[in-house]
C-alpha cells in the first residue's frame, strides 16, 4: 500500500502545523507534500519552513511565496497581505527566502499532479473563476489526479466522459470513482475558510484509490493572539476563530 499526505496553505500557522504533523505521524504516509503558501497571513513563518524542511516535505510554491519576488506580484495581494509579506520578508533568514522563491511551480509525483493554484502550473488562478469551464481545467493536465489549495475550500471536482461535476469532500473515507478524472481542493492547514477552523489535510491511498480527509483541533487562541501581537491585521485573527 503506498499512501501519501497532501497539504496546503499553512500561512504561517504554527500551531496548525505541529499538530498536523504529529496526526500525520500515526498514520506513516510514505511521503508528505505541500501545495504552497507556507507563509503570509500568519505570526510564524521562519517556524513553519523551517519544519516542514526538517520533515522532508516537498512544497510547491504559492502566491504568497511568489509575491516574496518582487514589487509586480505583491501588487496583486490586497494591503494588509501585501503588508504581512513585507513584515515576513524581515522575519525569515536568507536561505528561508532562498529556498521559498525557488520552489516548483508544479510537482508531479506518485502519477498525481500538485499545485498550488490551478493546473498544470498556476499558483495565482482560483478554482471557483473556472467553474464554468471545468472540462478546459481537466483538459490541461495529463495525470488523472490533481490536488490544488489556494482557495481554502474543500472540495473535489470529477470529469468523465468530458462531463465535470463538482463534489463536496466530507471528513472521512471518499473513494474516487473508477473510470473518471479527479481534481481534489485540499483546504487550509492554517487559516481555512470553510466555516470549521481545525487544521485539514488529506491522505491518499494509491492502491484503494481512497481520499481520507482529517480535521484537526489546534490552540487556535494562541495564533490569533500572535497575529494581534505583530501588529497584523485583526482580520486575520479574526478569520481564525
Amino acid at each position: 500500500m503506498t499512501r501519501i499526505a497532501i497539504m496546503s496553505d499553512v500561512h504561517g500557522n504554527f500551531e496548525a502545523l505541529k499538530v498536523v504533523l504529529s496526526d500525520l505521524d500515526a498514520h506513516s504516509p510514505d511521503a508528505a507534500y505541500c501545495l504552497g503558501d507556507m507563509i503570509g497571513y500568519g505570526p510564524q513563518p521562519q517556524e513553519c519552513v523551517d519544519l516542514l524542511r526538517e520533515r522532508g516535505v516537498e512544497c510547491t510554491m504559492g502566491n504568497h511565496e511568489q509575491g516574496l519576488i518582487n514589487i509586480h506580484y505583491l501588487r496583486g495581494f490586497n494591503q494588509p497581505a501585501a503588508d504581512v509579506l513585507r513584515r515576513t520578508r524581515e522575519m525569515i533568514s536568507e536561505d528561508t527566502y532562498q529556498w521559498l522563491v525557488s520552489r516548483p511551480k508544479s510537482l508531479v509525483a506518485h502519477g498525481c499532479r500538485l499545485v498550488h493554484g490551478l493546473p498544470p502550473d498556476s499558483v495565482t488562478e482560483y478554482l471557483w473563476k473556472h467553474k464554468d469551464d471545468m472540462d478546459r481545467v481537466f483538459a490541461g493536465y495529463g495525470e488523472d489526479v490533481c490536488f490544488v489549495g489556494h482557495t481554502h475550500d474543500l472540495m473535489r471536482w470529477t470529469c468523465s466522459r468530458g462531463r465535470p461535476v463538482r463534489h463536496p469532500l466530507p471528513q472521512g473515507e471518499t473513494v474516487l470513482e473508477g473510470g473518471a478524472r479527479h481534481l481534489v481542493n485540499v483546504g487550509s492547514v492554517g487559516q481555512p475558510r470553510d466555516g470549521d477552523n481545525r487544521a485539514k489535510y488529506v491522505l491518499f491511498d494509491l492502491e484503494a484509490q481512497a481520499l481520507t480527509l482529517r480535521l484537526v483541533p489546534y490552540d487556535v487562541e494562541r495564533t490569533a493572539a500572535l497575529i494581534l501581537a505583530h501588529g497584523f491585521h485583526r482580520g486575520f485573527a479574526d478569520r481564525l476563530r
